[in-house]
Parts: structure tokens; C-alpha cells; sequence
């Protein structure tokens, strides 16, 4: 090979106008420079030295060129003799080392991958049920050694060994030599922001390819990238998965004092049922929690847990999360033990109305928790129910009809009637069932109840949904945790673009009532806003009849254009301008109906009484509670919020300099000075780092992680299920190995950890929850 030198102080040794100087030159810049982990000083030695050997030419080195050179570090030593295996097409490893009498290395060596033999008892045994690996090993004695030389403090090459025994990998091949697959910590940061997004590790590779020009520069193969990742996801939890988990909601509590979380353990001190909520959810509650609907989701761990994700609805008639819980079966003890528990967080405040669906156990539970709350049953449950018991289409519709049709109690009664006479349904034992449970599903009892327009747990459905884009059957518990706070951190993003919508622009106005219109747009959300004004817009249809002057107050009656027939009656006190109507939209759904607006233009009112706003629905709704808590950011959010910005940064400024040979050559040496500047920054500083979120251990709770549980929604694995989850060989158990077994440490005695000291103290058996007499509770949060 013809080598041509420039001595300009680049790391450029050969001509990139030629094809094989630029696979040279890209070798030793890729594994020299950026791979280089010492001063900036060994960095100029070392490319000395691959100045002079250039010069000569790797083909037609000596034993003897390469014996005598002289490396600050002995990892010097060895990325030099690795850029050259690299150069050359072979892979290498660690051989011999030698240490002192106070362990110090006084030498190291290194030989060719293929150095030795493979012994030959596994290919002799024809009983094996794996297939044996292809032969590697061919007795190669190429070798490199450095020997400390204490009198000039560095490391002196004594022997280096040039000739194989096989074949040499060409230069596009290299990048499948173990030695020289190597995923960098830029790599391991990039790797692990999109993995913590949802972005799959196949994706990952390709975007990393495409960045890299190609797979060989890419410096790693996809199974290295599988492999960290595994590997990362193992030593976040290096205690198991419900102490990793566990560790993790203990230090957002640290983060934010009034993060609530509760958990139970079994008898077996594993994992039973959990619940947690943060403070922008028990602020949530406090302003919205008057309406809360919840449900259960499955395919959302690896050990099958129910996931209930307990929602409301905000101001702007978004679905608004209070808290979530993951449960060990469905019983009525363990939803007794969710509701108390979000009572518990929620300082004891009692929502209005609650929306499930035709679940029993949970209508038990809220029957004993909520004894004063109004529970609807899911009209979107009954109505599949109904089109399946139901014998024929029409009594299907009939049955429709009553549930949803605005009725008095009694025009219900006669409805039903009516309905079982003409199908001939007296018999029928699904009907009577529901008729029994007319006050949880018929319009006609829910009237004046309010319900914030929640009539069935779709917004649960919708949220389940919603969450299933982060986590799936093979997640973990604490990567759980972190996936529920991603997809809260979006769904208060699309809130704070509603808010920003409603509070800084304006819309247009369209009816004649100008200025309640206008008071209307001040004061209410944008979504609010467009209900009431398309009521505002329907006040024109009714006619006011008649109006009775009583003692303090004025009763009108209403009818409606083409409906004659149809009437309703408005009560209106003028003193403190209280108003309430027979239809009784305001209670069941906040906001004023057409004929309160009707008497509003009667009475000639500029603004919309304060008897007809209510607060929850104003832009304002959140703004007036002074407990609002500010949550600390953690250490780790802030260096992936940094890391983010300066790729965004570096992204620009590699596709300027990637334009012109000479911004490519300048960019090229000060990155590698930036990186050996912000190397030195990095090591100086970091023990004084925080470990942030993901690294704290915290006190060791002893719990055992779950067991594989069997839901209400699971119906059985088939001959299509996924491939068996790996277990702990020594405990059975999902999550973690032998080596890191909890069990194998665990202590005896049940203890609890207190809120307030954080220390451990006893707590008798007989303290369990109602509700769970064969569990022990631990909890922490700032109630």
C-alpha cells in the first residue's frame, strides 16, 4: 500500500481521495481518537506512533518496528494493538497478566481470538441436544505484551508476534470481530433515551445505521444493541423487580412530598396489590374528583396484574387521571382496598357519582366504600348485554328506549310495563335482573344526578387503550411505573395546550345575546364555551306561556316552537338571581339549558347568574387551590433533557460540516478536543452527580416479586401464546436470576415502612386492611 502522510496536526494520515485510505483513516480515527479514554498527551502519542508505522507501511512491519514502542497508559497499549488487529482483518483478547506483591499490573498481553484450541469433549458427545458452535480456535500465535518500565514510568512493548496461522477478514467484515464491536457511552445514552420512549430496538439500529453512513461504521451489530439493552434493564433492578419498583416510587417521594403510594404483600412476602398517585392528580381530585369512573385492563405486566387506572373528567372535558392500581385478583376485598386507599390519599373527600361497569365485585366495593356516591352502571355494557339476552330486535330497541329516553320515574314504570306485556318478557330472568338495578341505568332516575356527561366508562376504555401504547405483557413492574408516568406526563401536556387555547385566545361570537355570550367566552373553557353557546343559540325555539308572580320568586313556563305540547317550568328568584329548571340539565351536566338562557333574555340579565356557573368548569377551575405542589425535577430527567438538546445541537452542526471537505477535516479535530474536554469535566464532577431516580436503592424492603396472577380477563394461553417467560431458577419467580435472587436474602418478621420517621417498626398482623385479612401493608406519602 502507498501511505501518504500530512503533517497538518490532524488525525489524517493517508489520502481520503483513495478508497483504501479512507477505510485506513476512518479505522484510526473511529478507534484511536473518539475511542481514546486518556490525556490528551497519550492521545498525541499514540498518534505518533501510528504516523511512523503508516509511513512504513502495515504490510511491510517487522516484529521489531512495533517491539520498543512506549505507551502512557496501558489501555493505550491496548487500543493501539486493537486498532491494528482491526487494520490488519483479526480480532483479538486478554491472555496473561501479571501483578506485584500489592496487586498493581506490571504486565499485560494480549493474543489473536484464534490463539489455542477448543477442547473437543462437547463435539464427541452425540447426545447433545444443542447444536455445537463452529470451531474457532486454530493454535494462532500472533501476541502482543507491554511491560511497566518503572524508571521512565511507562509501558514498553516486549513482545509483538506479526504472523498468523488463518485467514484474514477483509476490512468490511471486521465490524463482526468480537474486539472491535464496542457500543460507546454516547451510543448507551442515544440508545437509552429512545428505548425509554417506546421507539422498539430494531428501529433504534436502523436510525443509528442511517446516522452512521452504513453498518460498518456503526462500530456495533443489532445483537450488541439487544444485549445492552437487556443488560440495562437488569441492573435497574439488581434486587428484583418489586424492590426496584418499590425504590423507585420511594424516590418520587423524595422528589415530590406529596407522592402517595400503598402497597400489600402476601404471606410469602411478595407483591400483592399496589396503588399510587402523585400530587397533580390529588389536585385533580380535589377539583374534579366529584365524577370518578374506573375500570380494569389486562396485557399491561408480565404478571398479568390488573391494571385499574381510576379517571375523572377536567374542565375542558378531558379524561384527568387520579390514581392507578395494580391488584392480585378481583375480588370484592381488593377493590374495598383500592377505594380506601384512594379516600386515604384524597384526605376523605367522597366523589358524587361513580361510573363502572356491570362488574359485581365492584359494586360491592363502592357500595361499602362510597356508600353515599351515585353509581351508574355503563350504558354501553348493558346495551351489548341487552342485544345478547334479548330474544328478538325489537324488544332489543324497547329495552333501548327506556334506558336513554328523558322520562319521569313514572312514564318509566309505564314504558316498561308496556314493553314486557308486548314481547311477552315476564319470565324472562336477564330482564328482571336489570330491573332490580333500574336506579344504576335508567335516564329516568340518573335526571339531576350530576355525572359530568358520563353515561359509560368509554373514557376508561379509551384511557386503557391509551396506556397500552407503553406498556405490554412483557413489562416490567418498575418499567410500569415509569411508562404510567410517560403517559401522564402527555395527557397533562394536552390539558396545558387546552388551557393555553382557552386563556389566550378568543371565539367568535355568533348569537344575539351578545353580552352573556361574551361573559360566557370570559369565563368558561373553550370546550365548555361551544356547549353553551350552541344552547345559547337554541333559546330562540322556546316560548314563554305563562309567568306566575309568587312571594320572592317567579315561576315561567316554557314551550317550544312546533312542540306545543311539550313544557317546562323555570323558577327564577330575582333578589339573588337563583334560577332552576324542570329539566334538570344544569345538575346532571354543569352547564345552563336553552330555557335558562330563555329566562335570562326574559328578565333582560347582561351576565349569566352565578347560580348557573359552576366552578369546575371554569378557566380558573384549578388556579385559586394555594396547595398546589411544585414536584423537584429528578437528576436523570435533566441530563436526558441536556443530552437531548446538545444531539439537536451537534445534529445541525454535522450536517453543515458534512457539506464541504474542509468543514468535515476541522470539525473532525475539535470534537475530538470537546470530547476529551468534556471527558475530563465528566470525571472530575462525578461523584458529586445525584444518582438520580433510576439509582437508588434505598432501604431493602424484602419483598419478593409477584406471582403470575389469573385475571377475570384472561382466558387462557393457546398454541399461539408467546414464548415462556424466564424464571429465577432458585424462587420460580419472573424478573430476576439465581444470582440476584431476593429470596435467598430474605429476612424473617413483618415490618412497615412509616411516612413519617422513615424508619422501620413493627406493626402486628391484626393492622391489616378491612378488607385483606391475610395481607400486611406498607405505605408511604405525605397525606
Amino acid at each position: 500500500m502507498d501511505h501518504n502522510t500530512e503533517n497538518s496536526g490532524k488525525v489524517v494520515f493517508i489520502d481520503v481521495n483513495d478508497d483504501a485510505g479512507k477505510d485506513v483513516n476512518n479505522v484510526i480515527d473511529n478507534e484511536c481518537i473518539m475511542g481514546q479514554q486518556g490525556s490528551g498527551d497519550a492521545t498525541q502519542n499514540v498518534q505518533k506512533h501510528w504516523s511512523t508505522i503508516l509511513d512504513k507501511g502495515i504490510d511491510h512491519l517487522t516484529d521489531a518496528d512495533i517491539t520498543g514502542l512506549r505507551f502512557s497508559s496501558l489501555d493505550d497499549g491496548g487500543q493501539f494493538y486493537n486498532t491494528y488487529a482491526k487494520l490488519v482483518g483479526f480480532s483479538i483478547r486478554k491472555d496473561e497478566i501479571k501483578r506485584n506483591k500489592n496487586n498493581i499490573v506490571t504486565s499485560r498481553r494480549w493474543v489473536c481470538a484464534k490463539e489455542g484450541f477448543r477442547p473437543t469433549r462437547k463435539e464427541d458427545n452425540l447426545n447433545c441436544k444443542r447444536e455445537a458452535r463452529p470451531i474457532t480456535r486454530t493454535g494462532c500465535k500472533a501476541a502482543f505484551r507491554i511491560r511497566f518500565d518503572r524508571r521512565s514510568n511507562e509501558w514498553v512493548v516486549v513482545e509483538f508476534k506479526k504472523v498468523h496461522n488463518h485467514d484474514l477478514v477483509v476490512q468490511l467484515q471486521t465490524q463482526f470481530l468480537r474486539s472491535h464491536r464496542h457500543i460507546k457511552d454516547s451510543d448507551k445514552a442515544y440508545i437509552t433515551a429512545l428505548h425509554n420512549v417506546g421507539i422498539k430496538s430494531n428501529q433504534i439500529m436502523d436510525n443509528l445505521i442511517q446516522q452512521a453512513g452504513g453498518y460498518e461504521n456503526v462500530g456495533f451489530i443489532p445483537k450488541d444493541l439487544y444485549n445492552h439493552v437487556v443488560a440495562d434493564q437488569n441492573s435497574n433492578m439488581p434486587d428484583g423487580d418489586a424492590e426496584c419498583a418499590l425504590a423507585y416510587l420511594q424516590a418520587k417521594v423524595d422528589m415530590d412530598s406529596s407522592f402517595f403510594y400503598r402497597y400489600t404483600v402476601d404471606k410469602e412476602s411478595r407483591l400483592a396489590n399496589m396503588f399510587w398517585t402523585d400530587s397533580q392528580s390529588r389536585l385533580d381530585y380535589e377539583c374534579f374528583g366529584d365524577v370518578l369512573a374506573f375500570d380494569t385492563t389486562y396485557k399491561t405486566n408480565v404478571y398479568k396484574k390488573p391494571l385499574v387506572i381510576l379517571v375523572g373528567v377536567n374542565h375542558h372535558r378531558q379524561t384527568t387521571v387520579f390514581g392507578c392500581a395494580v391488584l392480585v385478583d378481583e375480588t370484592v376485598e381488593t377493590y374495598i382496598w383500592v377505594l380506601q386507599n384512594l379516600l386515604l390519599a384524597m384526605n376523605n373527600k367522597t366523589p358524587i357519582s361513580v361510573v363502572t361497569d356491570g362488574d359485581k365485585a365492584m359494586s360491592a366495593a363502592i357500595k361499602s366504600v362510597f356508600p353515599e356516591s351515585r353509581h351508574r352502571l355503563c350504558v354501553w355494557h348493558l346495551d351489548r348485554n341487552a342485544f345478547a339476552n334479548l330474544p328478538n330486535t325489537e324488544a332489543y330497541q324497547s329495552f333501548i328506549t327506556c334506558m336513554v329516553r328523558y322520562v319521569t320515574p313514572d312514564e318509566f314504570e309505564d314504558m316498561w310495563k308496556k314493553m314486557v306485556d308486548k314481547h311477552n318478557l315476564h319470565n324472562h330472568e336477564w330482564l328482571h335482573e336489570m330491573y332490580a338495578k333500574k336506579k344504576k341505568w335508567a335516564e329516568a332516575y340518573m335526571r339531576g344526578h350530576f355525572f359530568s356527561g358520563c353515561r359509560s366508562t368509554q373514557r376508561c376504555e379509551a384511557m386503557n387503550a391509551f396506556f397500552n401504547r407503553y406498556v405490554n405483557k412483557k413489562t416490567r413492574l418498575y418499567q410500569l411505573f415509569q411508562q404510567v408516568d410517560r403517559a401522564l406526563t402527555r395527557i397533562r401536556h394536552n390539558e396545558m395546550g387546552a388551557d393555553f387555547s382557552s386563556n389566550y385566545t378568543e371565539p367568535i361570537l355568533i348569537t344575539k345575546l351578545v353580552k352573556i355570550e361574551k361573559h360566557a367566552a370570559n369565563i368558561l373553557t373553550r370546550e365548555m364555551f361551544s356547549m353553551v353557546q350552541e344552547e345559547i343559540m337554541n333559546e330562540q325555539t322556546f316560548i314563554v306561556l305563562d309567568s306566575i308572580e309568587s312571594e320572592g320568586y317567579r315561576t315561567y313556563t316554557l314551550t317550544q316552537y312546533e312542540c306545543p305540547d311539550s313544557k317546562w317550568e323555570v323558577v327564577y328568584y330575582p333578589k339573588d338571581q337563583h334560577m332552576k329548571c324542570s329539566c334538570l340539565l344544569f345538575e346532571s351536566y354543569g352547564y345552563p339549558c336553552a330555557h335558562l338562557f330563555a329566562i335570562m333574555k326574559a328578565e333582560h340579565l347582561k351576565q349569566i347568574p352565578p347560580s348557573c356557573i359552576m366552578k369546575r368548569l371554569l378557566k380558573t377551575a384549578k388556579s385559586d387551590l394555594s396547595d398546589k405542589h411544585e414536584s423537584q425535577i429528578s437528576p436523570d430527567v435533566i441530563s436526558m433533557a441536556r443530552f437531548s438538546a446538545l444531539s439537536f445541537s451537534c445534529s445541525q452542526m454535522c450536517f453543515f460540516g458534512s457539506r464541504t471537505k474542509e468543514g468535515f477535516e476541522e470539525l473532525k479535530v475539535e470534537i475530538a478536543r470537546l470530547k476529551c474536554r468534556m471527558e475530563e469535566l465528566y470525571n472530575s464532577n462525578i461523584n458529586a452527580n445525584g444518582e438520580g431516580i433510576h439509582g437508588r436503592v434505598g432501604i431493602k424492603r424484602n419483598v419478593r416479586d409477584p406471582a403470575i396472577v389469573k385475571t377475570k380477563g384472561d382466558h387462557g394461553s393457546t398454541s399461539n401464546s408467546s414464548a415462556k417467560v424466564r424464571r429465577c431458577s432458585n424462587c420460580r419467580d419472573v424478573g430476576h436470576t439465581r444470582r440476584t435472587c431476593p429470596s435467598i436474602h430474605i429476612h424473617q418478621g413483618e415490618h412497615v415502612y412509616s411516612d413519617n420517621s422513615h424508619e422501620f417498626m413493627e406493626q402486628p398482623a391484626s393492622d391489616a386492611p378491612v378488607g385483606s385479612p391475610n395481607l400486611r401493608t406498607d405505605y408511604v406519602g405525605d397525606i
